[in-house]
């Protein structure tokens, strides 16, 4: 019994998490508000590819990645 909930509620955190990440990648890519000139990436979900602009250094959001494999590796649908 005890084994059967930490799987449920493992299960239910790794859903929440799952979600979480794809609402994220949904979201259109911010420049945000300073000046800086930062390359980076965010995904498409249309294409379900990942593509790069500048990030100013400030606010924006989370779908801006590093790298391209790392915007893949966390946006891309299986």
């Amino acid at each position: 019994m005890k084994t059967l909930i930490i799987f449920l509620v493992t299960a239910l955190i790794s859903s929440t998490l799952a979600h979480g990440k794809r609402k994220t990648c949904d979201e259109a890519p911010e420049q945000g508000e300073c000046d800086a000139y930062f390359p980076k990436w965010y995904y498409h979900p249309q294409t379900q590819h990942c593509y790069m602009f500048v990030y100013g250094g400030c606010r924006g959001n989370g779908n801006r990645y590093d790298t391209e494999q790392e915007c893949l590796d966390n946006c891309k649908k299986d």
